[in-house]
């Protein structure tokens, strides 16, 4: 009925559909009239999904691991699964980073549980300690939490065959996946493979076979969610996502708009992303580099966040190394060649090549800075 636009700042603006304008005209399809118009088509990807479970499955040497997300997808492969008749088991990952609605399902579903390595903490322990915010350039928590556990569980001799929910319309890298995948971490030392019974399936495909067959969902999707995977600091969410977790997981969304704020601020992002706080808590933590160049507010607040002059603050954006042209975005070597080549220079150097032009080592530029800090060098 209308078009929602997300801001921002996540306040939501509404505007009717063009199409809707004379709603008192139209009629709307029910969706057990959609099923039913849809069923033909249906139930031949139902068979040919089936068919394939059974070519790959009936007779295997190999043992059967279902892997289940608790997403719609997850569900409708792991039914077709019990349609075909094969044996298997069912393992859902807990990456300490799911709500707990994705874990009691998995548990009233009767899953297996893999855990990760929780020697270290959890997500946000081992986010902490390894001074990381996950982001589209740098997915490392997926493989932490999710791949490296499933790889360690089975044994390496395992001969392994996974059922798996991926799609190819669910993003161009899957738009090339076959019946049969492999991962590449899994090794060439495992006989493991992985099978994809809905890869040509639409996700209103899945839709109306869930309606069809009454397979149970995870409540999320019932809180507005497309997706139900790891919460809150996944960087592959969009804005609609942040206004419903901040709507239904208030605790968890300050929490998580505190560490960002403060992973901003500690690491001095303004030079990295050249940006302001707002504009990293709303969109740019999940990305590189927001612009280019700095505008005058993001100055004005990285100037006010360290107490010094604009004009001094504006010497710290945008520079790169004379010698070897890589950009300089940590804060403490620009003021390194601030303090020792010139505050008006032109030329700036990385900590490699700034060591070599004033011939000192690794550990005298270190203690150069430490002890510009104590004395409170304003470059500093």
């Amino acid at each position: 009925m209308y078009r929602l636009k997300i801001n921002d700042d996540l306040t939501i603006t509404y505007k009717p559909h063009p199409d809707l304008k004379h709603t008192n005209n139209i009629k709307f399809e029910t969706w057990e009239q959609t099923i039913k118009r849809n069923n033909d088509s249906l139930s031949q990807k139902e068979e040919k999904s089936i068919s394939l479970l059974q070519k790959y499955c009936n007779n295997s040497q190999r043992t059967i691991i279902d892997l289940n997300s608790t997403g719609k997808d997850s569900m409708v492969k792991t039914d077709l699964a019990k349609r075909a008749g094969i044996n298997f088991d069912t393992y859902f990952n807990v990456t300490t980073l799911d709500v707990a609605e994705s874990n009691m399902m998995a548990k009233e579903q009767g899953f297996k549980f893999i855990y990760p390595d929780l020697t270290s903490g959890g997500f946000y322990q081992w986010r902490e300690k390894n001074n990381i915010v996950p982001s589209r350039l740098n997915r490392c928590c997926c493989e932490r939490f999710k791949e490296h556990p499933t790889i360690n569980y089975f044994g390496i001799d395992d001969k392994l065959l996974f059922l798996l929910g991926m799609r190819n319309s669910e993003s161009l890298s899957r738009s090339k996946y076959q019946d049969v995948w492999s991962n590449k971490k899994w090794g060439k030392k495992r006989d493991w493979i992985g099978i994809l019974p809905i890869r040509e399936w639409s996700e209103l495909d899945v839709w109306m076979y869930i309606l069809k067959y009454h397979i149970p969902i995870n409540k999320k999707y019932k809180y507005g969610y497309s997706r139900v995977g790891c919460g809150i600091a996944c960087p592959n969410y969009t804005k609609t996502t942040w206004v419903l977790d901040k709507y239904w997981y208030p605790t968890m969304y300050q929490r998580w708009q505190k560490i960002l704020a403060d992973d901003f601020k500690n690491n001095y992002k303004w030079l990295i992303m050249n940006c302001t706080l707002q504009e990293y808590l709303q969109k740019a933590w999940t990305g590189g580099t927001y612009r280019n160049e700095p505008t005058n507010d993001v100055i004005k607040e990285y100037a006010e966040y360290q107490d010094i002059p604009t004009d001094l603050a504006q010497r710290y954006f945008c520079h790169t190394c004379t010698v070897c042209g890589k950009r300089i975005k940590n804060k403490d070597e620009i003021a390194m060649n601030l303090k020792f080549v010139g505050k008006n220079t032109s030329k700036f150097y990385c900590k490699k090549h700034l060591c070599e032009q004033m011939e000192i080592s690794d550990d005298i530029y270190n203690n150069l800075i430490k002890s510009s800090k104590i004395t409170g060098c304003c470059f500093f």
